[in-house]
């Protein structure tokens, strides 16, 4: 059985499509939602255990990006590691800082990150609301988000991403390790040519996956608790 569990901003997708740096509200199939689409995802990236797909997002100028790898790390640890907002910086491509706006619930809440763009680009921003979900049976934990960029008012000098949407899945495998897959689509708004951010986005997801596999193996969050999996059991 799904059980909602909390909703916290997925960073390494929001500066995913920058060069690239983070969902609707789901029913219990959420998790087959980028699986089971029309998306025609073509492998653009096969390195070091790690592989970037893109495809075309109809309706949008900006390819939708999927990144994968497996790693010896149990679910929670590692979305311990994408919660722990501080971190940020240390691997998530291009991202700046990350704070909660509002904490509604421990189901529940508002998120604001700022991702570092390379000059010429103007740094952006993205406030987004992003849940949770644990599947009991599996163990596997997944979550979804959905830019809110009316949250919270603007602040001078960034520019507010209006659209982005992004996925996380943590899956436990037959062989012992835990497939990571990353899913996102963002339009990062502005004068930016797509066919740029297009050309980028294949080595930010990349880095992303790399530095959190890193990260995770170093042992930081073993042994971690997270209270909103323990309170579903």
């Amino acid at each position: 059985m799904l059980v909602v569990i909390a909703r916290i901003v997925n960073i390494s997708n929001v500066i995913a499509v920058l060069a690239l740096l983070s969902f609707l509200c789901l029913s219990a199939n959420a998790s087959a939602r980028w699986k089971d689409n029309d998306l025609e995802w073509t492998l653009k990236r096969d390195r070091n255990g790690i592989q970037v797909y893109l495809a075309k997002m109809p309706g949008s100028k900006f390819r939708a990006i999927l990144s994968t790898m497996e790693v010896d790390v149990p679910p929670q640890e590692l979305a311990a590691l994408v919660m722990d907002l501080e971190n940020c910086p240390n691997w998530a491509a291009m991202c700046k800082s990350a704070e909660v706006v509002e904490q509604i619930s421990p189901s529940e809440s508002y998120v604001r990150s700022v991702n570092d763009a390379p000059f010429p680009v103007r740094d952006r921003d993205v406030v987004a609301k992003v849940e949770w979900f644990y599947d009991r049976d599996s163990g596997k934990i997944f979550m979804h988000s959905d830019a809110t960029p009316q949250k919270i008012p603007k602040q001078k000098g960034l520019v507010r991403v209006n659209v982005a949407s992004s996925e996380w899945h943590f899956t436990p495998q037959e062989n012992g390790k835990v497939l990571v897959e990353n899913y996102a689509h963002i339009d990062p708004n502005g004068k930016i040519p797509a066919w740029i951010l297009n050309l980028m986005i294949v080595e930010s997801p990349y880095k992303t996956l790399k530095n959190m596999r890193e990260l995770a193996l170093t042992g930081r969050y073993k042994g971690v608790e997270l209270a909103f999996i323990k309170d579903s059991l």
